[in-house]
């Protein structure tokens, strides 16, 4: 069983904010393929403080509170928890430990800050963000969020990193969660799935006033998924050159050295969608009652 870390910038519960960082938790929980050595807190969908607090309590909600959760710092590497936790079990489990970041990717170049060799002993680097080209949903360009919101740190991690795997806002929409399947949840005799379909509506709400769709797409657990479930996606090497000005638009096509990362293409859609219900029965199973945020 593989162990990870989740480095993330998790505002599930947090009103108006994205839920898919504490559904990537839920999911990886779930698989029953991984040791989740614990989870890192970064920058992106609200501030570190917001964030913070948010996944501590987030993991005692689903009754996790026994999992390590650290903290991140947005400048000072010597001051992050999160940083010295991510050189720590790297150090301890060299070679074993793949590192999910799906928010800023500051901790990771704070990590290699206070240990020039700590890619060297990491197995995977996993994440979620970044482009190849415009990122458009129902003929809406969006902005890119989790590479460009720290650039210096995702420069530096992804060119000095090792065995990158990347899940880019682009190749996230290949897999629309729609509303009608989401729904289906409220009528599982298991509480915990009953709760999750609840948190779940304003995201599609919010969605369905911005874009129009009846569906969400599940950023985070892409990057998740492609470790623990690397039986469902093509393996697809691609070359990427970012710059540090390329990085602040969160493009991985720049005036940089070109160099080769893999970005999983998902091979069948449905059996991908079904494989995610599944983990979170699977982990709902182990939750007697519905958790309170």
């Amino acid at each position: 069983m593989q162990k990870i870390i989740i480095d993330c910038d998790n505002t599930f519960g947090v009103e108006g904010c994205d839920l898919d960082d504490g559904l990537a938790i839920i999911y990886a929980l779930g698989t029953g393929k991984c040791e989740l050595l614990g989870v890192t807190t970064t920058f992106g969908n609200n501030n570190l403080e917001v964030v913070s607090k948010n996944t501590v309590s987030f993991m005692k909600s689903i009754g996790m509170e026994h999992l390590p959760v650290h903290f991140g710092h947005a400048e000072n590497a010597a001051e992050n928890s999160a940083a010295k936790f991510l050189t720590e079990m790297a150090s301890k489990y060299p070679g074993e430990v793949s590192i999910v970041g799906i928010g800023s990717l500051t901790n990771l170049y704070h990590a290699y800050l206070l240990d020039a060799t700590f890619f060297d002993k990491v197995k995977n680097l996993s994440f979620m963000g970044g482009t190849t080209e415009p990122l458009v949903i129902m003929g809406k360009v969006l902005s890119e969020l989790n590479f460009s919101c720290s650039s210096k740190a995702a420069y530096n991690v992804l060119t000095k990193g090792h065995n990158i795997k990347i899940a880019t806002g682009n190749i996230c929409l290949d897999a629309l969660f729609t509303k009608e399947r989401f729904d289906k949840l409220k009528d599982s005799s298991i509480p915990f799935l009953q709760w999750l379909c609840a948190q779940g509506q304003y995201w599609f709400e919010r969605e369905k006033e911005y874009f129009g769709h009846d569906g969400i797409y599940k950023w985070d657990i892409y990057s998740v998924a492609v470790l623990t479930s690397p039986e469902l996606f093509s393996s697809n090497e691609v070359h990427i050159s970012p710059d540090e000005d390329s990085m602040k638009t969160g493009n991985l096509i720049g005036q940089g050295a070109s160099f080769s990362v893999e970005i999983p293409v998902i091979k069948d859609v449905s059996s991908y969608i079904e494989h995610v219900y599944a983990a979170y029965e699977n982990f709902a199973n182990k939750s007697s009652q519905p958790p309170a945020l």
